[in-house]
């Protein structure tokens, strides 16, 4: 007997899939500012689907469904502006190889050094390597216990900011990518981005802290209507 063939996505299916890969057009839809008719023509396009009135049904149908769930930007922003934002300049990115016994030598010096809890030093393991965070008084003492393998590349002349949020951010998808994505519509690059518990740290070059504060402070405090915005000079 011949084997039936599982049957395919239906075109609903494709378009659902296409939109939520898409979060610019699903904005634009929670928004209710889109065009249907364009809006199936590019599916079409990019799909290969065939039927122009079943896409913009099916994009009809997410819009409607999407009005019933509660709104995630909503709750972004609202973790967002109970957020606070610290900035520490003079900071150092060190990587080096991943080795338990480095980070032995490492977690020893931190030890030490970390007596005053106000000086900042965070690590971050990953499979090929080892990124240390560090203010610039402590990154001599730090370089010198990495031995003869030395880092793998060091950075100076940047500035840490931290988005210090209330704890709901933890049960709140897409605050991280919200912060990220507004540095990144400024064409700030952050060389490093850290993310312990309520605190999101984005690192960037001196050159570029003070537009990276006003950018993230107009997110966190944003001005009311006929109220003057943030001032671009950034932190006094």
């Amino acid at each position: 007997m011949p084997v039936s063939k599982a049957p395919g996505p239906t075109a609903a299916e494709i378009a659902r899939r296409y939109i939520e890969d898409h979060p610019s057009i699903r904005d634009c839809l929670g928004y209710d500012i889109i065009n249907f008719t364009s809006l199936g023509r590019k599916i079409r396009a990019e799909t290969g689907l065939a039927n122009q009135e079943a896409v913009e049904v099916a994009a009809r149908r997410y819009r409607r469904q999407m009005r019933t769930e509660p709104p995630l930007e909503s709750r972004v922003l609202e973790v967002v502006k109970g957020s606070r934002i610290e900035v520490r300049t003079r900071v150092v990115i060190m990587t080096a190889p991943t080795d338990w016994d480095l980070l032995g030598h490492i977690l020893e010096v931190g030890r030490a050094l970390l007596a005053d809890r106000r000086h900042l030093m965070q690590l971050l393991q990953g499979p090929g390597a080892l990124t240390i965070l560090c203010e610039e008084d402590l990154a001599d003492s730090i370089l010198g216990s990495l031995g003869r393998r030395g880092p793998l590349a060091v950075h100076r002349h940047l500035s840490a900011i931290t988005v210090r949020s209330p704890e709901a951010i933890v049960e709140t998808p897409g605050v991280l990518a919200f912060l990220a994505g507004a540095l990144f519509r400024a064409g700030i690059n952050s060389l490093e981005l850290m993310s312990v518990y309520t605190d999101s740290t984005f690192v960037v070059r001196e050159r570029d802290v003070l537009h990276a504060f006003r950018v993230l402070s107009e997110l966190v405090h944003p001005a009311e209507p006929g109220q003057e915005a943030t001032d671009p000079s950034g932190p006094r």
